[in-house]
């Protein structure tokens, strides 16, 4: 079982997926900034490894790379990767916030293929990051700052407070139900000085109709 086990992880690791959509990539990093850990051991048998291959879609690993056996073990202890969604998670409300992060980068090499300058599908630059932390980080930061339209939909509910992606530009909640609160909350404060008119009308009316027309009903007089 465990020599089928490593066959299945070398295999994952030499096999280079084809690398995410760049239009996905922004929706999907706040979703992976909200995932529990520890609750893929507990979710469908299906969640961690898709996980993993979508880490391995974005991070663009060739094989060899160190991080494709550091990807490897999360299937064993996914414990691992929460660390590093915690610090995406930072990186996400900065953005969401608009405000500064700043991260210490823990090493690795950069490599310059300068025979690969200019050729489609071909990398010429690029990172071998020492650990999965540093590398989710800087690819993260990468993506956010090479698209920066959608890394602008990043916000905050203006009700929940919740980090989201917004659909529309203007997209201030992020679900119907936080904008349906703020309408409703609206709604009453707009109207709040009319029912208070409507009730002191309703009030007026009945002391008259006890004591008469003519009495003068002040505003300070309660039921």
């Amino acid at each position: 079982m465990a020599g089928r086990e490593k066959e299945q992880g070398d295999f994952a690791a030499a096999q280079r997926p084809e690398p995410m959509r760049k239009a996905r990539i922004i929706p999907w990093l706040v979703e992976l900034s909200r995932t529990d850990a520890a609750a893929l051991v507990r979710g469908r048998p299906g969640d961690l490894p898709n996980l993993i291959y979508e880490l391995r879609q974005w991070l663009d690993l060739e094989p060899g790379e160190p991080l494709n056996g550091e990807l490897d073990r999360l299937q064993k202890n996914p414990s691992r990767l929460q660390p590093p969604i915690d610090a995406l998670r930072q990186l996400i409300e900065a953005v969401a916030d608009r405000r500064r992060f700043q991260t210490a980068y823990g090493g690795g090499t950069v490599i310059l293929e300068a025979g690969r300058l200019g050729s489609e599908g071909g990398r010429a630059l690029s990172y071998r990051d020492a650990r999965l932390i540093d590398a989710m980080l800087r690819v993260a930061i990468d993506d956010i700052y090479e698209d920066t339209e959608a890394a602008l939909r990043i916000g905050r509910c203006a009700q929940c407070l919740t980090v989201f992606y917004a659909g529309r530009k203007n997209q201030k909640y992020c679900s119907h139900r936080c904008a349906n609160k703020v309408a409703s909350r609206n709604y009453r404060d707009a109207h709040a000085q009319e029912r208070a008119r409507r009730e002191r009308q309703r009030y007026r009316d009945r002391v008259r109709k006890r004591t008469g027309p003519r009495v003068k009903v002040g505003r300070g007089l309660s039921q």
